[in-house]
């Protein structure tokens, strides 16, 4: 029986919780990693409960506290079928109560129920509980309410181990996977971006063309009016038998308009560089634009490959989950060590499906 110190006896229980209904699985399975740790801390002590049930378990700010025992002097829906049978409880008692109190938690409905004492006794040694719902916690429950004492799990920490990988798959299970269409969203929207600023470019570039354009004709245009109205001057003073001075002098307003036209020419030059460098980069960045689609492509589907690799790869963790549970049979000291890698495994996994879903987001 087990020495504990004296607990003031709060006003919640298990057994009020579970009145309620069935226990989310996130907390069921936070309850029963608590309970489990404190019968493991018992029996390394060398102690048993012998009594574990549901109204010695408390419901506090701290998570569970299994409170002392007094041994039921019939048979209850948590009794080992050793101990209905008169034999006394010890820690191999204590897994079976464990795993009818999980049990129970689970689903919402006991293990084993009979209409009188002897009807429930009966069920507890010779009835198998419905199936939870979940093969990996009936996995853990058949461990732990093996009707031979020999043939459930022996120690609390190959219990703990086997509430280890439950916890794994049950938080695979609930955590959202990266979504390929979002991804293939986002980087539409992306490009889509992109097109809509080429396309803004390509106005600007236009609006400056029509611009360069029209200036360089308004300055031909008006280069025109002054050469035809020099040639009306030359022509008029060579009506008027114009002085050689005023011949020279319009020749040199002609001299004077032939460098004008010169500098217009090498700035009509320039202009038609500028346009063809401005039309070659329009050109580029069109080129550029459908490299860019292609390689969006690629991206998309290379994102889908590697979703289609890290689910590959979920499943191959889980297929070493179930080698390591294979294993368990071998000594406490292998045991405890599987329990600190599968810990450090499971941080692995959490954290690299936030950092999945992170990128898709």
């Amino acid at each position: 029986m087990t020495n504990f110190s004296a607990t003031p006896i709060p006003s919640r229980t298990l057994a009020q919780r579970l009145a309620e209904g069935r226990i989310p699985l996130s907390e069921a399975l936070s309850y029963s990693m608590i309970l489990a740790e404190s019968l493991r801390k018992l029996h390394d002590s060398g102690l048993a409960n012998g009594a574990v049930s549901p109204v010695n378990i408390v419901i506090g700010g701290s998570g569970l506290e299994l409170l002392p025992a007094l041994l039921p002097s019939g048979a209850t829906p948590y009794t080992a079928p050793e101990v209905l049978e008169g034999r006394q409880p010890d820690a191999r008692s204590d897994i079976f109560s464990f795993g009818a109190v999980v049990y129970e938690m689970l689903t919402g409905r006991r293990a084993f129920e009979g209409d009188s004492p002897a009807a429930l006794a009966a069920a507890i040694v010779n009835s198998k509980p419905p199936s939870s719902g979940s093969p990996a916690a009936d996995r853990l429950l058949a461990g732990c309410l093996a009707k031979d004492p020999s043939a459930r799990l022996q120690r609390m920490q190959k219990v703990l181990l086997e509430l280890k990988l439950l916890t794994v798959a049950a938080r695979r299970a609930e955590a959202p996977a990266p979504r390929v269409d979002h991804v293939e969203a986002v980087l539409k929207d992306h490009i889509q971006k992109l097109e809509t600023g080429m396309a803004a470019r390509f106005e600007t570039h236009e609006t400056r063309m029509s611009g360069i354009e029209g200036n360089a004709g308004e300055a031909v245009t008006a280069l025109r009016r002054e050469i035809a109205a020099l040639g009306a001057e030359v022509g008029s003073a060579l009506e008027r038998a114009a002085t050689t001075e005023a011949i020279d002098a319009a020749g040199e307003r002609i001299t004077a308009l032939d460098q004008r036209l010169e500098s217009m020419a090498q700035r009509i030059g320039g202009l038609e560089q500028s346009v063809g460098g401005v039309i070659d980069r329009l050109l580029h960045l069109e080129e550029g634009l459908g490299t860019l689609r292609q390689d969006s492509g690629v991206l998309q589907k290379n994102v889908a490959a590697d979703l289609q690799d890290f689910e590959q790869k979920l499943k191959s963790q889980a297929s070493a989950i179930e080698s390591v549970r294979t294993a368990m049979s071998q000594t406490d000291d292998l045991v405890e060590r599987v329990v600190e890698a599968l810990e450090l495994l499971q941080s692995s996994v959490i954290e690299s499906n936030e950092e999945r879903a992170a990128m898709a987001n």
